[in-house]
């Protein structure tokens, strides 16, 4: 089976160096450089290598390889994704701890990191099973971290179980999210599993700035309920200001790509409101929308989360029109109510902990949407729904210092 894929992967690897040609925004021939072995660092004590794909998988990773390091671990870090990497470089250039993209899954590729950087212990985020990776010497120990498996990778897996449990007994330790997770792992053959949680809804990846928080408090009117829609795509401006027309409140557009906010401007003015940027908050002083006529565009990379913590209401969008859905946990450690869009394609599980319960509510039409704006201008009922959030969130959160005690006992 290892042979399939191997012959597979070669043959398939042209075109995922002419992707990555594409895709990569800075650096491209370095990248893909390092992604096939050069270019790295000279030798350095024993390390541990944690691997994560996304943004926020590497934001919770770059907290946990902080306090490795300040235990005197010596930490590499890789990302598959820009963001992920332009996090790492935001983070860590002028730091001990290391960081690369993630490599092809190439046997000799993976080699060379581990003897460059004398790897010890691997930790994966979530269903990263690459399996030349996974092959390597058992003298490495290896831990999948925030493990969750999903209906549609449950089924691949089972269709596919000698090879799939042959894959998952060269994981030392599984710290899976849930006990459906556990029971799927064990099914499919693992032998070590240990519930940790979800590590993406973990309080201490949510922090605020006293700061942002004072200048965002600057566009709130203080006798009608503030609503963000936030991480918005196109058109979900659009739903949201038809849903949300004739009902007093104050209305902030977040949209999730900076390029769209000239768009996002025409939209406003196109259904007969005013418009203000949150960059441009100093030159209208406090931006009261006493008349309902003025709609704020928050324009403003990377700060949402202290835009939510001043708000009475947050809508994350993202999952309206557009599917994929975004983070509806990150409004609630703000410490405000949030609601969502009912397409949650990758927050599946989440979706099912969290939204099939109606701990977060989704909306699937305009008449929805608005139902649950008015019923939440209640202060009450947005105050006891808000604390039914935050404790369910403290319910199923990960721990660091579990991972870390199970890092240092592997």
């Amino acid at each position: 089976m290892f042979i399939l894929y191997n012959l597979i992967y070669i043959f398939l690897l042209p075109l995922l160096i002419l992707r990555d040609l594409i895709t990569i925004d800075e650096n491209k021939l370095k990248t893909i450089l390092q992604k096939l072995g050069k270019s790295y660092a000279e030798p350095t004590a024993a390390s541990i290598w944690l691997h994560g794909v996304s943004l926020g998988e590497i934001k919770i990773l770059s907290t946990l390889a902080k306090r490795l390091d300040h235990q005197g671990n010596k930490v590499l870090i890789t990302s598959t994704t820009n963001t992920g990497r332009a996090e790492l470089e935001k983070n860590f250039s002028d730091s001990n701890i290391k960081f690369l993209p993630f490599p092809y899954d190439l046997n000799f590729v993976h080699k060379k990191i581990i003897n460059n950087y004398k790897i010890k212990k691997i930790v994966l985020f979530e269903s990263e099973f690459w399996p030349n990776l996974l092959s390597l010497s058992s003298d490495i120990k290896i831990i999948s971290l925030n493990t969750s498996i999903s209906d549609q990778s449950f089924s691949r897996y089972k269709s596919m179980k000698f090879f799939t449990s042959f894959i998952f007994t060269k994981i030392d330790l599984f710290l899976a999210q849930s006990k459906e997770t556990i029971n799927r792992l064990n099914f499919l053959g693992a032998t070590n599993t240990k519930l940790l949680g979800n590590m993406k809804i973990n309080p201490e990846n949510y922090l605020t700035d006293e700061n942002k928080k004072n200048k965002y408090a600057k566009i709130l009117a203080t006798d009608v309920l503030n609503v963000v829609l936030g991480s918005s795509h196109e058109g979900e401006e659009e739903f949201a200001i038809d849903a949300l027309k004739g009902l007093k409140l104050n209305l902030i557009l977040a949209p999730r790509h900076p390029e769209r906010i000239d768009s996002v401007l025409q939209v406003v003015k196109s259904k007969g409101y005013k418009s203000a940027k949150v960059s441009e908050v100093e030159q209208y002083d406090q931006i009261k929308d006493t008349d309902n006529k003025t709609i704020t565009i928050f324009d403003e990379v990377g700060d949402l989360i202290n835009l939510y913590a001043v708000a009475d209401l947050a809508i994350v969008a993202g999952s309206i029109i557009y599917e994929k859905g975004h983070n509806f946990m990150e409004p609630i450690f703000a410490d405000t109510l949030c609601i969502t869009g009912s397409k949650l394609r990758n927050y599946k599980q989440l979706k099912k902990d969290l939204c099939d319960s109606n701990i977060i509510e989704t909306f699937d039409t305009k008449n929805q949407l608005r139902a649950l704006v008015v019923k939440y201008k209640d202060s009450k009922i947005r105050n006891e729904k808000l604390l039914a959030q935050k404790k369910t969130l403290d319910e199923l959160s990960g721990s660091y210092k579990l991972i870390i005690d199970s890092i240092n006992d592997i």
